[in-house]
């Protein structure tokens, strides 16, 4: 006979935590029997416990071992694994399986997402902030080190260890939350020191806030979902670099309109707002309101601060686009190789999917024009991943350093391709490994094999940590919103930045765009005018991994 779960209700201090603890059971199973009541319930609150004492029969259910797959035709554990984000190993070891082979209609369990160490680390910090709410908290993720630490956010080790006296104990691990700091008061620090006229320039922001009216540029804004997150980070952004610029003596005025993202709403502000004396509108958010915008107003550059995939489509009057395209960012590695070639052995490495063997076969024809590159060696999975061997067998240990060039996002080719390379000695072979992407295919390899084999891509955005611009930035945005920047707010203050600069010192935004490079916290802008009146940002980064996982933009 099986126990029924039961009620149960809550003492006084008591949490989901330590109520599962006591009854042998996981948080995230009571979380998911009571998704209305939080961990930190009121006392005399009525949750439901799960039966924990079922037959051993019965325990090895779909429902009691968590997320389940039924086996189709052709299915192999390679598909499975890839369909999952995991790896055949881990499939392996969660089933208990010795061979490859499957059979239809069988139960394959996968392996879960430990979400009991996701609930202990944010019950962890809330813990913390409690307690030190004057202080500033930091996750310790995959790759950290703590001379990293210490180099990002302006600390020396000892100092670290004193606010945090486990890393004396335990050392540094991932998911430890530490105490970076105290939040600091605001400072009058200029970021950046620029020539500046006192010309006045009068600046539009269009953002979708969604509050269905015009807000002073000083207003904060409450964060209630994932769109307005990033609308109020990069209206964050905004306002430091118009602050930065007024300190310099710049005459900005900024008006901010909320475009409700609606395309109603926006024809409705084209019709009555007067647009004359305006410099420059940032904004709107996405590219296709963006474009509409630019359409109807005339001669005013019209900023579009996001990326689209269909953004090499999209052209207007006066249209500025700010990211670069993502052609633009793979030319900037095969330029790279192009111009850097110097007898290098290239090996090409990508898993055999129709997209990667297309990208595959065109990177190959387009490396063959350089004059010194005729043989390619091309590495693809067998069998559903690639052997250790098949690398050691092709890579030069003699006379030449080795070009690998992996091809694709998928995970398991990605690691198979870095975990093989990342063991060769360096004294055995040089080795160098490139990629077009930095993605999530990335996120279960070791940055120490990345940083031993230089591990370098391309990328619109980079931003580092070491400068001394990174540095006054954090620290300046940290006094004023007691938090890290996120990209978005970087993102605000850079193409804000670079717009104004560019118009104070020029007649037009168009003729400032043709006046050169520039480079701020996370982006480069480097305008390329385009047919229709466009102008297309080719800013791109390459991004190297060096020693001490160091992170470097080397062109």
């Amino acid at each position: 006979m099986c126990i029924r779960d039961r009620s149960y209700t809550v003492k006084k201090g008591e949490t989901l935590k330590s109520i599962a603890k006591d009854n042998g059971i996981k948080t995230k199973d009571l979380l998911n029997l009571n998704p209305d009541v939080s961990r930190k319930p009121s006392a005399n609150t009525v949750i439901i416990i799960p039966n924990n004492k079922k037959k051993s029969s019965d325990i090895k259910t779909a429902d009691s071992k968590g997320l389940t797959h039924k086996v189709k035709r052709k299915e192999t554990l390679f598909s499975i694994a890839k369909k999952y984000n995991v790896t055949v190993d881990e499939l392996k070891k969660e089933n208990d399986l010795n061979g490859n082979r499957l059979s239809v209609g069988r139960i394959i369990y996968i392996p879960e997402v430990i979400v009991e160490e996701v609930i202990e680390i944010v019950e962890a910090v809330e813990a913390v902030e409690e307690v030190d709410s004057n202080f500033i908290i930091y996750i310790v993720k995959k790759g950290d080190t703590l001379y990293n630490l210490t180099k990002r956010f302006d600390v020396s080790e000892d100092e670290l260890k004193a606010m945090n006296p486990q890393l004396e104990i335990d050392g540094l691990k991932l998911g430890m939350v530490l105490k970076l700091g105290e939040k600091l008061e605001d400072t009058s620090v200029n970021l950046f020191i620029d020539e500046i006229t006192n010309k006045p320039l009068n600046i539009v922001l269009m953002l979708p806030y969604k509050v269905n009216s015009t807000i002073d540029y000083n207003s904060q804004f409450k964060k209630k979902n994932s769109l307005i997150n990033i609308v109020t980070d990069f209206h964050s952004g905004v306002l430091m670099a118009v602050d930065s610029l007024k300190r310099q003596g710049m005459n900005v005025n900024l008006k901010v309109i909320d475009t409700e993202n609606k395309m109603s709403k926006l024809s409705s502000i084209i019709e009555t707002y007067n647009f004359d004396n305006t410099d420059a509108v940032i904004g709107p958010l996405f590219l296709k309101n963006a474009r509409f915008v630019s359409k109807k107003l005339s001669n005013i550059p019209v900023i579009a601060p996001m990326y689209s995939k269909n953004q090499s489509l999209v052209s207007g009057n006066d249209l500025v686009k700010v990211a670069p395209d993502k052609r633009l960012i793979e030319e900037k590695l095969l330029n790279h190789l192009l111009e850097d070639y110097a007898g290098e052995k290239i090996i090409i490495s990508g898993d055999d999917s129709p997209s990667s063997t297309s990208k595959i076969a065109k990177l190959s024809l387009k490396l063959k024009e350089h004059d010194s590159i005729s043989e390619i060696t091309v590495i693809k999975p067998e069998e559903g991943y690639i052997d250790r061997e098949r690398f050691h067998e092709v890579i030069d240990t003699l006379y030449r350093k080795n070009w690998v060039i992996l091809v694709g996002n998928d995970n398991i080719t990605t690691n198979d391709v870095v975990n093989s390379l990342g063991v060769i000695s360096k004294e055995k072979a040089k080795i160098q490994l490139f990629s077009f992407d930095f993605g999530s295919n990335f996120s279960n390899v070791s940055n120490e094999q990345l940083e031993r084999l230089n591990f370098t891509y391309p990328s619109s955005e980079f931003v580092d940590e070491l400068n001394d611009e990174t540095k006054r930035f954090n620290k300046k945005y940290r006094s004023k919103y007691y938090n890290y920047p996120s990209q978005y707010a970087i993102k605000g203050f850079d193409v804000t930045y670079d717009v104004l600069l560019r118009l104070t010192n020029y007649d037009s935004f168009n003729a400032g765009a043709g006046a050169g490079v520039s480079q701020r916290i996370g982006s480069k802008f480097e305008y390329n005018k385009k047919l229709f009146g466009s102008q297309e940002n080719n800013g791109v980064f390459l991004i190297q991994y060096q020693e001490g996982l160091i992170l470097k933009s080397i062109e």
